[in-house]
């Protein structure tokens, strides 16, 4: 990549469409532990419905799409519950992994990364997207 500022990166991220083992594998612990808390508060299907959502809920960037942009000022990360925009000056420090990266606003690791960094999905595109993302930081 060469830095110009007309370059644009976008791309969907899908895990559960993108990984089918891993998703019936997700599911059936999720629909699992909702027969489990059924069964164990006395067989009402209440508290399972709601350890089922409580889980699907808690795996959303698993389960929905999400539409990644990257160009010169920075990224966004775009889903069905909202935006974030992450500007390539607030990115002090970048810690990827298998499946993604975290643009971390801390120069060292710290707990506190995830809270206030933004995570963004690979979708086969992650040597691709790593260079850009060192093209635009100091990472």
């Amino acid at each position: 990549m060469n830095g110009t500022s007309d370059q644009v990166l976008e791309w969907i991220s899908h895990p559960a469409k993108e990984r089918p083992g891993a998703t019936v594998a997700y599911v059936l612990i999720i629909l699992l532990s909702g027969v489990l808390a059924t069964l164990a508060m006395g067989n009402n299907p209440w508290w399972g419905m709601i350890g089922i959502a409580v889980l699907f809920l808690s795996g959303w960037t698993y389960f929905l799409p999400i539409r990644f942009r990257m160009d010169s000022e920075g990224v966004r990360k775009k889903s069905l519950f909202g935006t974030e925009i992450k500007k390539w000056s607030q990115v002090k420090s970048i810690v990827p992994d298998k499946y993604g990266v975290l643009l971390s606003p801390f120069p060292s690791p710290t707990r506190l990364a995830k809270f206030r960094g933004l995570s963004v999905q690979f979708s086969g595109n992650r040597e691709e997207a790593l260079e850009f993302i060192r093209a635009h930081t100091a990472g």
